[in-house]
C-alpha cells in the first residue's frame, strides 16, 4: 500500500471507530539552544515507513531543487491526492529528501525536510490522527494540503520560520488539510512547532529556547494563550470547533486543553513507548512514568546543569530501550531466532515488546543543527542518517549546497548497489539479522566516524563564521561547500561498499549468506516456482514379432540380433539445479532408435549403440537461506504496532 493510501485509510479507520494502533510512523524532537553545549538549536525526526508490503524498505533521494521562475497560472499539483497550489513567480533554491517513488502518479513527492537559501529549515511531518468527534464537525479535506506536498509549498517561499508557519496556516484556511500533522520550521532566530488538528484548525507556538520536546504520532499541546500573538499562531475557530464537536476538554485549572480536545482519549501504545523512551533517555531523573495519562510537550531537564550534544540527538533516534535495563524489548525482535533454537524459546513476556525509536521501519533520520554564528544562507548543518537509524552514520551537509552526490539519486524500488540508501539498508539488514555475528560493532563503527565528522565540521564552522555579515562572499562560498560535500560523500560511499563486502565475507565464514536483491523485495513477493522436470520418456517396447517369425525355431545362419535398448537411461531435459527459473537445457543426447534393424551379412561388422549419458538429477529444495522458519507459526502480539505477523 502506498503511503498516501495508508494515511487515507487511517482517517477512514478513525471515522469508523476501528483501531488505528496497528500503524505508527515518525517521531520528532526539539532541543532549545539554551540546553545545548554549543548554543545551537537541534531538531529532527525519524521517518518511519511501516506500510505493507514495503515496510522499512523504501528508497529516499537527497537532492537540491534549483531556484525557478514561473508564469502566471503555473501550479504545483500533488499526485498523492490531487492537491494544487499556484507557484510563486520566483521560487528559491532548497534541499529536499524525496521518496524515490515519485513522478509516476503512484505515491507523491514527500520531500520531508530541507533548507532553503534564506536559511529556513523544515521537517514535515509527524502524522497525528484527530478524534472522531472533531472530524464530524471539521472533517479532513480530500484535496487539502498533504504531507506529500507540504515542503514544496513552504520552503520555496518562506523567508523566515514565522513566515513559513503563516503561509502554511493560510493554505489550510484556503484549501483545508488532508491529514492531521505536526510540523517544525526554524531559522537562526526562532523555532516554531505546529499541530494541524483537523480539516481547518491548527495551533502553532514559538518553542522556548530553554526546553526540549519529544513527540510521536499524536497531539501534545496543552493550554496555550491564544491571545499571545507574538508567540502563538492559531485558527480563529479552534475552541469553537472543539465545543461544537462535544469534545471540549480542559486542564486541571479549567483552561482549554488542545490535545485532549482534538486527540485520542488515550495514547496509542507505539506513541507512548517512544515518547517515554525519549524523555527518560534525555532526562534519566525525570519523574514521568510509562502509565502517565499525558506527557507535557515542552520540558526542562531535572538537572538544571544538563547540556545536550549532537551525539545525544543521534542516540535518541537510535534508541532501542537500552537505557531501561531490559524492561522493554523492541518489538521487531518478536519471533527472531536466538542462537541454537528455532525461535520458540523466547522468554520475553508479551507486554515487554514495545515500538522503539530506532525501529525496523525507519527509512530516514535527520538532525538539524541551527547555528546562529554561520552566514544566514548556510542556515546550519543537516546531519543526515539516510536509512535505518539503528545502523546508519549521520553525515554533515550545510544548507547552501548546490548539488548532492550521485548515490543519493537512484530512483530504484529494490536493492541497487549504486544507491546510498540501499547500501546502508543492506548493512543494517545484515547487522540486525545476524546479531550473534556482529553485535553492536556496526553501530560502534559509525559512532567512531561521527566523532571525527563533528570535529571536522566544527573546524569548517569556524572558517565560515567570518562570512556572517558578508552575504556576497557567503554566496560565493557555495561552490566550495558543494565540492567538499561531494568529496566527503564519495569517500564515505566507497567506505560503505568496502564495509558491506567485509560483512558479507564474515557471514560466509559463519556459513551464512545475505541476498539483498531478494530481501529488498516487497513482503508479498513470491519466488518464481521451480520449473517442473520433464516427464521421463517411456522406454520403447520391444518390436512385435509376427506369427511366421515365431514359427522359426532356430535363427537363420545369417541373422544378427539388434542389441536391446530397454536399459538405456532416459535423457532428462532442463537443468534441475536451476533455482531461479531460467530455461537452461543441456544439449540433447541422440535419441535411441526403436526400429528393428535389417540383418546384415555376417562379414559386415555392426557397431553396438552407445548408451546415452545420464543427466544429473540432484534435488533442489529451493531454500537459499538455510532456514526452516515458518512465518505462520509466529503469534501476532496485540500490544505491538502490527496487524500482520512479523518476519525475522
Amino acid at each position: 500500500m502506498k503511503k498516501w493510501l495508508l494515511k487515507l485509510s487511517l482517517v477512514a479507520m478513525t471515522l469508523l471507530l476501528l483501531p488505528i494502533q496497528a500503524v505508527q510512523a515518525c517521531c520528532g524532537f526539539i532541543i532549545g539552544r539554551q540546553l545545548t553545549k554549543d548554543g545551537t538549536t537541534l531538531f529532527g525526526r525519524t521517518e518511519d515507513y511501516p506500510y505493507y508490503p514495503n515496510g522499512g524498505k523504501h528508497n529516499k533521494n537527497f537532492v537540491v531543487v534549483d531556484a525557478k521562475n514561473y508564469k502566471e497560472g503555473d501550479q504545483l499539483e500533488d499526485e498523492s491526492n490531487g492537491f494544487t497550489y499556484p507557484h510563486a513567480a520566483s521560487e528559491m533554491k532548497y534541499t529536499a529528501t524525496y521518496d524515490s517513488a515519485r513522478g509516476d502518479g503512484s505515491n507523491g513527492a514527500f520531500g520531508e525536510h530541507g533548507f532553503n537559501e534564506a536559511g529556513v529549515s523544515m521537517t514535515s511531518t509527524v502524522t497525528a490522527i484527530p478524534n472522531k468527534k472533531v472530524l464530524k464537525t471539521d472533517p479532513l479535506t480530500e484535496k487539502g494540503i498533504p504531507e506529500a506536498a507540504m515542503l514544496d509549498v513552504i520552503l520555496p517561499r518562506a523567508k523566515s520560520a514565522r513566515e513559513g508557519i503563516e503561509l502554511l496556516a493560510k493554505v489550510i484556511e484556503e484549501k483545508g488539510s488532508a491529514e492531521g500533522n505536526t510540523v517544525v520550521i526554524a531559522d537562526q532566530k526562532e523555532t516554531w512547532y505546529m499541530e494541524i488538528l483537523s480539516g481547518h484548525q491548527y495551533v502553532a507556538v514559538k518553542v522556548p529556547e530553554d526546553k526540549y520536546a519529544v513527540f510521536a504520532n499524536t497531539y501534545y499541546l496543552g493550554h496555550v494563550d491564544l491571545n499571545d500573538k507574538e508567540n502563538v499562531i492559531a485558527s480563529k475557530d479552534v475552541e469553537k470547533v472543539a465545543k461544537e464537536s462535544g469534545n471540549y476538554k480542559t486542564d486541571k485549572d479549567g483552561n482549554f486543553h488542545i490535545a485532549k480536545s482534538y486527540g485520542p482519549e488515550k495514547y496509542a501504545e507505539g506513541d507512548r513507548s517512544r515518547t517515554y523512551a525519549g524523555i527518560t533517555l534525555l532526562d534519566p531523573k525525570s519523574k514521568v512514568t510509562y502509565e502517565d495519562d499525558e506527557y507535557e510537550l515542552f520540558r526542562s531537564p531535572t538537572d538544571p546543569n544538563k547540556k545536550f550534544t549532537l551525539e545525544d540527538a543521534f542516540a535518541l533516534q537510535r534508541n532501542r530501550f537500552e537505557h531501561l535495563n531490559g524492561r522493554f524489548v523492541p518489538d521487531d525482535q518478536i519471533g527472531v531466532k536466538k542462537q541454537g533454537d528455532n525461535g520458540s524459546n523466547d522468554a520475553v513476556r508479551k507486554d515487554q515488546y514495545k515500538y522503539a525509536l530506532g525501529n525496523e521501519n525507519v527509512i530516514d533520520a535527520h538532525v538539524y543543527q541551527i547555528n546562529p554564528k554561520l552566514p544566514k544562507s548556510f542556515g546550519g548543518t543537516l546531519w543526515l542518517g539516510m536509512g535505518p537509524s539503528r545502523n546508519t552514520p549521520y553525515v554533515p551537509f550545510y544548507g547552501n549546497l548546490k548539488d548532492t552526490y550521485e548515490a543519493f539519486k537512484p530512483q530504484t524500488a529494490t536493492y541497487d548497489p549504486n544507491s546510498w540508501y540501499w547500501t546502508v539498508w543492506h548493512i543494517d539488514n545484515m547487522a540486525i539479522n545476524n546479531q550473534d555475528v556482529f553485535g553492536k560493532s556496526v553501530q560502534d563503527h559509525w559512532k567512531a566516524l561521527e566523532k571525527q565528522f563533528i570535529v571536522d565540521q566544527e573546524k569548517k564552522d569556524i572558517e565560515y563564521y567570518a562570512l556572517k555579515d558578508q552575504p556576497e562572499a557567503a554566496k560565493a562560498a557555495e561552490d566550495k561547500v558543494t565540492k567538499d560535500a561531494l568529496e566527503l560523500s564519495d569517500r564515505l560511499f566507497q567506505h560503505f561498499k568496502d564495509y558491506e563486502k567485509l560483512m558479507e565475507k564474515q557471514l560466509e565464514a559463519a556459513g551464512r549468506k545475505s541476498d539483498p536483491y531478494r530481501a529488498s523485495q516487497p513482503d508479498n513477493y513470491k519466488d518464481p516456482e521451480e520449473p517442473k522436470k520433464p516427464d521421463t520418456p517411456k522406454v520403447p517396447e520391444k518390436p512385435q514379432i509376427n506369427e511366421d517369425v515365431n514359427k522359426i525355431k532356430i535363427p537363420a545362419p545369417d541373422y544378427v540380433a539388434t542389441p536391446s535398448n530397454k536399459d538405456i537411461p532416459a535423457n532428462a531435459e532442463g537443468n534441475p539445479n536451476n533455482r531461479f527459473g531460467y530455461a537452461a537445457n543441456k544439449d540433447k543426447q541422440p535419441a535411441v532408435s526403436s526400429k528393428v534393424e535389417t540383418p546384415v551379412k555376417p562379414e559386415e561388422k555392426v557397431q553396438s549403440p552407445v548408451e546415452a549419458p545420464v543427466v544429473g538429477n540432484s534435488v533442489n529444495n529451493n531454500n537459499r537461506f538455510g532456514s526452516n522458519f515458518n512465518p505462520g507459526e509466529i503469534e501476532t502480539f496485540p500490544n505491538t504496532n502490527y496487524s500482520y505477523n512479523v518476519h525475522p
